[in-house]
């Protein structure tokens, strides 16, 4: 019988005294208890007393440390799940007000806490989701007097100083107040709020404030289509196109629709003005070889592919090779191997990737001739065809690793690539190997000791 029905046996008499024992023995437990059962006059209040209280027993010196963090946000943990407990019980303006407590005071813990450990910022997304579902259910079940109220308690927190710097909550925020934008007023109050931070945030020149301006604008398009004007929110994405998060929004909603001519445009024209982002314009490349896929154009996939496997895409090569009959492929795979080897002094990694994948020992003898580091693992496609290639590959490259050794470790690897040298190069060169290096690193005893362990 495990304790859950053990305890459900129990007489009320029988709980009570249980419940006391426990309480008498921990001031912990008795503290959540008091919280749970108890309705003082000020539940608001006392959230923030019980919230206050674990933090300043976690502190030491005005800072509390990473391995305090937990213990510290034990209110704040006690305060959330009463909120949860309030909205379930159809009380969604204490749990709104609730939220707002833990967000406000575990955001204001982050100016003198340690949390590399991110408990802070789980127990504030917590807030935000509690606040979220707790606003939804309160445009459904409340009376607009209440939803005003809970929507101008939510802007003002939003709009708080203590944000300034951490815009990411500030934000997410203001996305809970889309939720009342179904109402007129919120709404007005919303989109002019929204305007204003937009314009302050215009007239700043920096990375941050680009991304900030990118967020209002997707939290006004939110604003639309919560209203369901289709229409406004596609032309104000149209408007702000040349942002890669709206013209991406652009592109999925022509996909969605069949209209692959106008999604193809809107590629071409992202890879023209994102032309000095090469992560943007393969983003939009990536995005066409998907219409190509769609209409079934299979030259252009072609195109674009090859395109892709040059720019070291190992997935992109067997996408490609499915295009082509075999006997089309030993053509095109050639190319491919000319273009890599033309397109810059060193070859990409994908060029041994395919070398493997299409048992071309020539290109793979090439790709060790130029690296010579991979011959240790290169060696068995190698050694059928050209033993003498790597022969002369594998002693160049020790011989060099023992020239720069300087330590017991790097003497160490050197012997073990001698292992792997015997394997690939036969007893007899490893033999000579052997020693000549000891005749060159005589006066090196800890390089001798590690060489006499492979003998």
């Amino acid at each position: 019988m495990d304790l859950h029905t053990k305890i459900k046996k129990l007489t009320k008499s029988e709980l009570v005294d249980l419940l006391m024992d426990l309480v008498e023995g921990d001031e912990d437990i008795q503290k959540k208890v008091e919280f749970k059962i108890f309705t003082p006059n000020d539940e608001i209040k006392a959230s923030k007393q019980l919230i206050r209280k674990y933090i300043n027993e976690n502190k030491r010196r005005g800072f509390v440390s990473w391995r305090n963090v937990h213990a510290s946000l034990q209110g704040a943990e006690m305060v959330l799940n009463k909120g949860r407990d309030k909205l379930v019980g159809g009380e969604e303006e204490v749990s709104i007000r609730l939220g707002l407590t833990v967000i406000s005071m575990v955001t204001d813990m982050l100016q003198y806490t340690d949390d590399s450990g991110g408990e802070i910022d789980y127990m504030i997304n917590r807030s935000i989701d509690l606040l979220r579902d707790a606003s939804s259910m309160a445009l459904l079940s409340t009376k607009h007097r209440v939803q005003e109220a809970m929507f101008q308690l939510i802007l003002n927190e939003a709009l708080h100083k203590r944000y300034d710097g951490w815009n990411n909550i500030r934000h997410d925020l203001l996305d809970v107040c889309t939720i009342y934008s179904a109402r007129s007023n919120a709404r007005e109050e919303l989109e002019i709020t929204l305007d204003k931070l937009l314009t302050q945030i215009s007239s700043m020149t920096s990375h941050s404030s680009d991304y900030d301006q990118n967020v209002i604008k997707q939290l006004q398009l939110k604003i639309m289509e919560r209203n369901g004007e289709t229409e406004k929110a596609q032309h104000f994405i149209n408007e702000n196109i040349d942002n890669e998060d709206f013209r991406e929004m652009a592109i999925e909603k022509e996909l969605e629709s069949g209209n692959y001519e106008s999604a193809l445009q809107i590629c071409l024209d992202g890879e023209t003005y994102d032309a000095h982002y090469p992560g943007l314009v393969k983003k939009w490349k990536h995005y066409r070889l998907q219409i190509y896929e769609s209409t079934e154009d299979i030259e252009k996939q072609k195109e674009i592919l090859r395109e892709f496997v040059c720019d070291n895409e190992y997935e992109s090569y067997a996408k490609l090779k499915d295009l082509y009959t075999m006997e089309e492929w030993e053509n095109e795979v050639d190319t491919i191997f000319n273009l890599l080897e033309d397109q810059s002094d060193y070859l990409p990694h994908v060029y041994e990737y395919i070398a493997k994948a299409e048992e071309r020992s020539d290109k793979i003898l090439k790709y060790s001739e130029q690296f010579p580091s991979t011959i240790v693992e290169l060696y068995p496609y190698l050694v059928d065809e050209y033993q003498g290639k790597v022969d002369e590959i594998f002693t160049k490259y020790i011989l060099s690793e023992a020239e720069q050794a300087s330590d017991r470790t790097k003497y160490r690897d050197v012997a073990k690539k001698l292992e792997t040298f015997k394997d690939a190069c036969g007893e007899a060169r490893f033999d000579t190997m052997l020693h000549d290096l000891k005749e060159t690193y005589h006066r090196k005893p800890a390089f001798m000791n590690e060489l006499d362990k492979v003998e």
